[in-house]
């Protein structure tokens, strides 16, 4: 992996050049996060996210989080994300996720280096969706090396509010 002077990105080898602007995503990321459900009830979560390309022009994510059970493990399922990240000439993004519990949401924002903003353009819910999942807004960075994101969401019963946040560390 090459890495730009003075600047916190590395490229990985085989990346196409479109996606130079994302290259510093790409790797497996894991740590702990809170965050709040739907019905207001804070929780305490598990995460790995994993950014890889196959040399075409957009990063694939995959993205497991994990709650504690009574004993105190990271072992209940919270649900998983899919997604394509597609940068454009201009910094804009566009990223497809898709979500375990019932929906896809279709994302839209501007990368600013280690930055990353991004809000929601469009959701497609399934008849039995587990939330009622209507909007959203993330913010990805690179803080002292680690990954730190902050995910707000609405749904059909309350306005954009802190849903969840975390900060992954990059594994070997």
């Amino acid at each position: 992996m090459a890495e730009l002077k003075g600047i916190d990105i590395e490229i990985p080898d085989g990346l196409s050049p479109k996606l130079i602007a994302l290259g510093w995503l790409v790797g497996v990321w894991e740590g702990t996060g809170n965050g709040t459900d739907h019905e207001g009830n804070d929780f305490t979560f598990e995460q790995r996210i994993a950014f890889t390309h196959n040399g075409g022009d957009y990063l694939f994510s995959v993205s497991q989080a994990f709650g504690q059970s009574e004993g105190g493990a990271f072992d209940v399922p919270l649900g998983m994300e899919a997604g394509f990240w597609r940068p454009k000439a201009d910094a804009s993004l566009e990223v497809t996720m898709t979500h375990s519990d019932g929906w896809t949401e279709v994302l839209v924002g501007a990368i600013q280096v280690t930055r990353i903003d991004l809000r929601t353009d469009a959701v497609v819910r399934t008849e039995s969706a587990a939330v009622s999942h209507a909007s959203g807004q993330r913010l990805y960075g690179k803080v002292e090396g680690d990954l730190m994101y902050a995910l707000d969401r609405s749904t059909a019963d309350h306005e954009l509010r802190p849903h969840m946040w975390a900060r992954l560390t990059k594994q070997p």
